[in-house]
Protein backbone atom coordinates (compact mmCIF):
# COMPACT_ATOMS: atom_id res chain seq x y z
CA UNK A 1 0.00 0.00 0.00
CA UNK A 2 1.71 3.51 -0.88
CA UNK A 3 1.44 5.74 1.97
CA UNK A 4 -0.34 8.60 1.17
CA UNK A 5 1.01 12.09 0.70
CA UNK A 6 0.81 15.47 2.83
CA UNK A 7 -2.15 16.73 0.92
CA UNK A 8 -3.90 13.52 1.53
CA UNK A 9 -4.57 14.77 5.41
CA UNK A 10 -6.15 18.29 5.55
CA UNK A 11 -4.58 21.20 5.61
CA UNK A 12 -1.89 19.55 3.89
CA UNK A 13 -0.12 18.32 7.10
CA UNK A 14 2.03 15.08 7.41
CA UNK A 15 0.77 11.93 8.96
CA UNK A 16 1.95 12.93 12.64
CA UNK A 17 1.07 16.49 12.19
CA UNK A 18 -2.51 15.79 11.12
CA UNK A 19 -2.51 12.99 14.22
CA UNK A 20 -0.85 16.11 16.59
CA UNK A 21 -3.76 18.45 15.63
CA UNK A 22 -6.23 16.23 15.91
CA UNK A 23 -5.35 15.65 19.69
CA UNK A 24 -5.28 18.90 20.57
CA UNK A 25 -8.26 20.45 18.76
CA UNK A 26 -10.45 17.80 17.65
CA UNK A 27 -10.39 15.74 20.82
CA UNK A 28 -10.05 19.47 22.78
CA UNK A 29 -12.86 20.98 21.18
CA UNK A 30 -16.28 18.59 22.82
CA UNK A 31 -14.15 19.45 26.43
CA UNK A 32 -13.75 23.09 25.77
CA UNK A 33 -17.54 23.31 24.47
CA UNK A 34 -18.87 21.83 27.11
CA UNK A 35 -16.98 24.10 29.47
CA UNK A 36 -18.45 27.20 27.94
CA UNK A 37 -21.91 25.87 27.66
CA UNK A 38 -21.68 25.33 31.40
CA UNK A 39 -20.19 28.38 32.10
CA UNK A 40 -22.85 30.33 30.20
CA UNK A 41 -25.56 27.83 31.91
CA UNK A 42 -25.17 28.82 35.88
CA UNK A 43 -26.72 32.76 34.37
CA UNK A 44 -28.79 31.53 31.63
CA UNK A 45 -32.70 31.47 32.52
CA UNK A 46 -34.79 28.58 33.01
CA UNK A 47 -35.58 27.81 29.40
CA UNK A 48 -31.75 28.47 28.14
CA UNK A 49 -30.39 26.38 30.90
CA UNK A 50 -32.11 23.03 29.79
CA UNK A 51 -31.13 23.80 25.96
CA UNK A 52 -27.21 23.96 27.39
CA UNK A 53 -27.56 21.05 29.50
CA UNK A 54 -28.51 19.10 26.10
CA UNK A 55 -25.34 20.70 24.67
CA UNK A 56 -23.14 19.04 27.28
CA UNK A 57 -24.74 15.86 26.37
CA UNK A 58 -24.35 16.11 22.70
CA UNK A 59 -20.75 17.44 23.40
CA UNK A 60 -20.59 14.44 26.09
CA UNK A 61 -21.75 11.74 23.07
CA UNK A 62 -18.83 13.05 20.07
CA UNK A 63 -16.35 12.55 22.91
CA UNK A 64 -17.09 8.94 23.53
CA UNK A 65 -17.39 8.25 19.61
CA UNK A 66 -14.00 10.42 19.31
CA UNK A 67 -12.55 8.19 21.96
CA UNK A 68 -13.49 4.82 20.31
CA UNK A 69 -12.44 6.48 17.06
CA UNK A 70 -8.80 6.79 19.03
CA UNK A 71 -9.17 3.67 20.50
CA UNK A 72 -9.67 1.65 17.63
CA UNK A 73 -7.15 3.55 15.36
CA UNK A 74 -4.07 2.72 18.13
CA UNK A 75 -5.39 -0.50 18.51
CA UNK A 76 -5.24 -1.50 14.45
CA UNK A 77 -1.94 -0.40 12.90
CA UNK A 78 -2.33 -1.93 9.51
CA UNK A 79 -3.07 1.29 8.85
CA UNK A 80 -1.62 4.79 9.33
CA UNK A 81 -3.84 6.00 12.53
CA UNK A 82 -3.90 9.14 10.47
CA UNK A 83 -5.60 7.43 7.79
CA UNK A 84 -8.14 6.01 10.66
CA UNK A 85 -9.25 9.18 11.74
CA UNK A 86 -10.05 10.24 8.85
CA UNK A 87 -13.46 7.55 8.84
CA UNK A 88 -16.40 8.36 9.95
CA UNK A 89 -17.16 8.36 14.00
CA UNK A 90 -17.69 4.95 15.29
CA UNK A 91 -21.64 4.08 16.31
CA UNK A 92 -23.41 2.36 18.70
CA UNK A 93 -21.94 -0.97 18.22
CA UNK A 94 -18.40 -0.13 18.27
CA UNK A 95 -18.99 1.37 21.59
CA UNK A 96 -20.24 -0.95 22.87
CA UNK A 97 -17.84 -3.33 22.04
CA UNK A 98 -15.19 -0.68 23.16
CA UNK A 99 -17.35 -0.70 26.44
CA UNK A 100 -16.83 -4.71 26.54
CA UNK A 101 -12.96 -4.57 25.54
CA UNK A 102 -12.10 -1.86 28.52
CA UNK A 103 -14.29 -3.72 31.36
CA UNK A 104 -12.29 -6.31 31.24
CA UNK A 105 -8.62 -5.13 30.83
CA UNK A 106 -6.61 -3.77 33.21
CA UNK A 107 -4.96 -0.21 32.54
CA UNK A 108 -2.01 -2.15 32.07
CA UNK A 109 -2.97 -4.56 29.22
CA UNK A 110 -4.87 -0.97 27.68
CA UNK A 111 -1.52 0.56 27.45
CA UNK A 112 -0.35 -2.61 25.92
CA UNK A 113 -3.41 -3.34 23.35
CA UNK A 114 -2.91 0.16 22.32
CA UNK A 115 1.27 -0.58 21.39
CA UNK A 116 1.54 2.83 23.98
CA UNK A 117 4.19 3.75 26.62
CA UNK A 118 3.90 3.59 30.06
CA UNK A 119 3.43 7.62 30.21
CA UNK A 120 -0.16 6.36 28.54
CA UNK A 121 -0.91 4.53 31.87
CA UNK A 122 -2.28 7.66 33.99
CA UNK A 123 -4.72 7.86 30.93
CA UNK A 124 -5.92 4.10 31.33
CA UNK A 125 -6.26 4.08 35.02
CA UNK A 126 -8.56 7.05 34.36
CA UNK A 127 -10.74 4.88 32.09
CA UNK A 128 -10.97 1.74 34.00
CA UNK A 129 -12.23 4.56 37.19
CA UNK A 130 -14.96 5.78 35.07
CA UNK A 131 -18.73 4.78 36.15
CA UNK A 132 -20.18 1.99 33.83
CA UNK A 133 -19.60 3.42 30.76
CA UNK A 134 -22.97 1.58 29.20
CA UNK A 135 -25.05 3.88 30.95
CA UNK A 136 -23.80 6.41 28.00
CA UNK A 137 -25.17 4.02 25.57
CA UNK A 138 -28.06 5.22 24.75
CA UNK A 139 -26.56 8.75 24.18
CA UNK A 140 -24.02 7.84 21.63
CA UNK A 141 -27.26 5.74 20.08
CA UNK A 142 -29.54 8.76 19.88
CA UNK A 143 -26.56 11.16 18.30
CA UNK A 144 -25.13 8.71 15.74
CA UNK A 145 -28.55 8.00 14.44
CA UNK A 146 -30.68 10.47 11.53
CA UNK A 147 -31.41 14.29 12.32
CA UNK A 148 -30.44 14.36 16.28
CA UNK A 149 -32.09 16.57 18.17
CA UNK A 150 -32.80 18.20 21.37
CA UNK A 151 -36.73 17.79 22.82
CA UNK A 152 -37.42 19.56 26.40
CA UNK A 153 -41.30 18.82 26.48
CA UNK A 154 -41.68 20.98 29.46
CA UNK A 155 -40.79 24.12 28.12
CA UNK A 156 -44.57 23.56 26.00
CA UNK A 157 -46.04 24.01 29.05
CA UNK A 158 -43.93 26.92 30.28
CA UNK A 159 -42.72 24.96 32.96
CA UNK A 160 -39.02 24.73 34.51
CA UNK A 161 -37.61 21.82 32.74
CA UNK A 162 -36.22 18.70 34.57
CA UNK A 163 -35.92 16.10 31.74
CA UNK A 164 -34.23 16.67 28.56
CA UNK A 165 -34.40 14.11 25.75
CA UNK A 166 -31.84 14.00 22.84
CA UNK A 167 -33.48 11.69 20.13
CA UNK A 168 -32.93 10.53 16.73
CA UNK A 169 -34.21 8.21 14.20
CA UNK A 170 -32.60 4.51 13.05
CA UNK A 171 -31.81 3.89 9.99
CA UNK A 172 -35.12 1.41 10.35
CA UNK A 173 -37.00 4.39 11.23
CA UNK A 174 -37.28 3.78 15.14
CA UNK A 175 -36.85 6.20 17.31
CA UNK A 176 -34.39 6.56 19.64
CA UNK A 177 -33.45 8.35 22.66
CA UNK A 178 -31.71 9.38 25.52
CA UNK A 179 -32.46 11.10 28.61
CA UNK A 180 -30.84 12.74 31.15
CA UNK A 181 -31.29 15.60 34.11
CA UNK A 182 -31.90 19.31 33.19
CA UNK A 183 -30.75 21.04 36.36
CA UNK A 184 -27.08 22.56 36.96
CA UNK A 185 -25.77 19.54 39.00
CA UNK A 186 -26.72 17.05 36.21
CA UNK A 187 -24.72 19.35 33.40
CA UNK A 188 -22.34 19.62 35.95
CA UNK A 189 -21.98 16.10 35.98
CA UNK A 190 -21.80 15.56 31.93
CA UNK A 191 -19.65 18.70 31.51
CA UNK A 192 -17.11 16.19 34.24
CA UNK A 193 -17.44 13.67 32.25
CA UNK A 194 -16.89 15.07 28.88
CA UNK A 195 -13.44 16.33 30.36
CA UNK A 196 -12.49 13.09 31.00
CA UNK A 197 -13.54 11.21 27.94
CA UNK A 198 -11.40 13.81 25.75
CA UNK A 199 -8.82 13.63 28.03
CA UNK A 200 -8.10 10.65 28.27
CA UNK A 201 -8.25 10.15 23.80
CA UNK A 202 -5.96 13.39 24.15
CA UNK A 203 -3.53 11.31 26.20
CA UNK A 204 -3.69 8.18 24.41
CA UNK A 205 -3.13 10.04 21.10
CA UNK A 206 -0.44 12.05 22.53
CA UNK A 207 1.28 9.43 23.98
CA UNK A 208 1.32 7.99 19.99
CA UNK A 209 2.82 11.41 18.81
CA UNK A 210 5.95 11.68 21.45
CA UNK A 211 6.73 7.82 20.68
CA UNK A 212 6.84 8.87 17.03
CA UNK A 213 8.46 12.12 17.73
CA UNK A 214 11.49 10.80 20.01
CA UNK A 215 12.28 7.27 18.23
CA UNK A 216 15.49 6.68 18.10
CA UNK A 217 16.63 9.45 20.56
CA UNK A 218 18.59 9.00 23.07
CA UNK A 219 16.60 9.09 26.46
CA UNK A 220 18.00 13.01 28.22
Amino acid sequence: MTAPSAATYPGGLSELDFVEAYARSALKKPEAAADAALARLVFAEAGDRAILAGLIAQELAEACRRLVAVYRALADRTHPVARRLLEPLPGVLEWKQFVQDVAVLSPEQVVRHLYLGDDALEWARLLRSQADLSDLTGLVAAAEEGNPMLLIPDLARRKVAETIWLAGVSASGEPVASSFGADEASATTLADLTADIAGIARGFLLSYVNARRTAGRPPS
